[in-house]
């Protein structure tokens, strides 16, 4: 989905989903919408040649940890407290121009929050950004150990 502006802009996405997660019950339009945004937003500020890892852990039995972590611009420590909030978006004039609307992390949480999971975000200024989302995800009844 994303081959086009990763190519674009030279950016090396990889994919590492730890051994035994072979499925999860999600609703998968929803989760792929939280998914949709995090990547989007890792290439959007990922400068050109830049990495992007997407990862998937199991935490637990009934627990997956989904990581979206890039080696883009960050964000400044002052705006970490506010990056969830509806329309917040750290430099108004530069999101402008890229298209944001200040939405996307808000709308995100707000699916995270009703699957029962939460959402998380690390970010150091110009070293890059690591959103990590936490889903309670249980083994389909026949793959329990």
């Amino acid at each position: 989905r994303f081959s086009f502006q990763l190519r674009n802009k030279s950016i090396r996405a990889e994919v590492d989903v730890e051994e035994g997660i072979d499925s999860v019950w999600l609703d998968r339009d929803q989760i792929d919408q939280v998914l949709d945004n995090l990547v989007s937003n890792a290439i959007k500020y990922t400068l050109d040649g830049g990495r992007i890892v997407i990862s998937a852990r199991r935490l637990d039995p009934a627990m997956v940890a989904i990581s979206v972590k890039d080696t883009g611009i960050g964000i400044p420590k002052k705006d970490l407290n506010r990056i969830f909030e509806r329309f917040y978006r750290v430099d108004k004039a530069r999101s402008r121009n890229m298209g944001g609307t200040g939405l996307g992390l808000s709308i995100a949480r707000e699916i995270v929050k009703a699957h029962g999971g939460s959402i998380s975000l690390d970010s150091e200024l110009n070293e890059g950004t690591t959103v990590t989302v936490m889903l309670p995800a249980p083994q389909e009844e026949g793959e329990r150990a």
